[in-house]
């Protein structure tokens, strides 16, 4: 039967002092904050008033989520949380170069060819949404990581990014305001802290496998089996679902790394390698193949990390690859049926400039 292979970050009967406080606290050490269940828990929150849990977690503490990072299963360690791979999130208070970086984090990001020794910005949760008389598109990223200017005037941002049209100008001056970069009286020659610079952007889409059905009335449903858990009772927990997470994968695979590459920059897919090799398991791709680097344009791009053998917790991850692979389609169209994998357009830079000043900056990181 399933287990929890990791909870909060650690192995769920670790009952350490250190484990044990960050616990009761519902702390993810790879956010630094408290868990939110990878952003798609919250209908398993636990309501801690009247719960047996209660005394398992601070008093200032209403309600948890089930903080499941991975589950073992028969032989396997599943990851189903997208914080485990890459943990940045958006954080009001101030931000300091590097303060949340991991080492795997640092690890994958530097394999897949992020630059090193310069200032980077990190953006989560990023959504575009973009329309003309001929289409539209709506597309959520992950992460959006770039380059950041640090004390430079908004006029001087805006030229940076060859930004002329005054009600495109108007658009990014509202959504830097809905960030929270510049505030008060505008003035475009005042200075402003940081500001992305999009020259050459990163996504990064995060892919974990999911957990499958459940039954409540055997306990074996998240809730259920995390509250035995956390007692330190022996618990089944649900399984795991592949093909799901790899039919979402599938839908968006060509079309945003079509978008990186129109806007010189690239995606990249972060997956853990059991679920790469489920993949290639399930389909006729092959990740070692010997045309991955024929070509520099059309590329997708797997970037995957493993569990060093036995280990839990924050240094328990470690690389396990990274390839540039041949997407076999034409970006930019061929009249085939493959062309359904792509966007209808391409919105301009400035498009994109847009959506990441609406949202607040994550993280700084210097590789």
């Amino acid at each position: 039967m399933p287990k929890f292979y990791e909870v909060y970050g650690n192995d769920v009967y670790d009952n350490s002092p250190k484990v044990v406080s960050e616990r009761a606290s519902a702390y993810c050490p790879f956010t630094d904050s408290t868990c939110d269940g990878g952003g798609n828990r919250h209908q398993t929150k636990i309501r801690l008033d009247n719960s047996p849990l209660r005394d398992k977690f601070d008093s200032d503490l209403s309600s948890v989520i089930p903080g499941i990072c991975s589950i073992e299963y028969g032989n396997d360690v599943w990851i189903v949380c997208p914080r485990r791979l890459l943990g940045f999130k958006s954080r009001p208070e101030e931000i300091s170069v590097n303060k949340s970086l991991k080492l795997h984090e640092k690890e994958a990001l530097l394999a897949a060819g992020l630059p090193q020794n310069v200032e980077l910005g990190v953006w989560s949760e990023v959504y575009l949404q973009y329309g003309d008389d001929e289409a539209s598109i709506n597309y959520h990223f992950d992460f959006i990581i770039s380059k950041i200017e640090r004390d430079i005037t908004f006029s001087k941002a805006i030229a940076l990014h060859d930004i002329a049209a005054v009600s495109d100008i108007e658009e990014i001056q509202k959504s830097a305001k809905t960030g929270k970069y510049i505030s008060g009286k505008f003035d475009p020659n005042k200075n402003i802290k940081y500001f992305p610079n999009l020259n050459e952007p990163f996504i990064i889409e995060v892919m974990t496998a999911s957990t499958s059905g459940s039954d409540t009335a055997a306990g074996t449903d998240i809730a259920s089996s995390f509250t035995s858990a956390i007692l330190g009772n022996i618990h089944n927990c649900p399984g795991i679902n592949k093909r799901q997470v790899w039919g979402r994968m599938a839908t968006q695979l060509f079309a945003k790394s079509a978008l990186a590459e129109f806007w010189g920059g690239k995606t990249i897919w972060l997956v853990q390698d059991q679920l790469l090799k489920n993949i290639e398991l399930t389909t006729k791709l092959s990740i070692e193949s010997s045309s991955q680097s024929e070509h520099k344009s059309g590329k997708v791009n797997f970037l995957s990390m493993k569990y060093s053998q036995g280990k839990k917790g924050e240094n328990a991850l470690t690389l396990s690859s990274y390839v540039e692979k041949n997407s076999g389609i034409k970006l930019d169209g061929s009249d085939e049926c493959t062309d359904i994998l792509l966007p209808k357009i391409y919105p301009e830079k400035r498009e994109l400039l847009k959506a990441v000043l609406r949202r607040e900056l994550s993280a700084i990181i210097k590789l």
